[in-house]
């Protein structure tokens, strides 16, 4: 192996600046998309602590409509012993 020619020299030189600049847009590019990924993931935690509360809200409305019915029937049962013993 001898020496390279200028020619080949220049060639080389623009190779390597080719493939930097290749590895700078990728750089750039990567960058973008963990930037994206990470709105992506803050989002679908949003969506998820959303999801969650519509989830558990029925069940606090069934959890009221049932504290509400054992009311009624506690005052009405008691309320018929009343006037079963002569209280009105």
């Amino acid at each position: 192996m001898g020496e390279i020619t200028k020619e080949e020299f220049e060639a080389l030189r623009r190779q390597v600046q080719e493939n930097t600049e290749r590895l700078h847009r990728g750089d750039t590019t990567l960058a973008l998309l963990e930037q994206r990924l990470g709105q992506i993931d803050d989002k679908l935690t949003e969506l998820t602590v959303g999801l969650k509360a519509l989830q558990d809200k029925p069940g606090k409305r069934w959890d009221t409509v049932s504290g509400q019915i054992i009311q009624w029937v506690v005052t009405a049962l008691l309320a018929f012993i009343a006037v079963k013993i002569g209280l009105k």
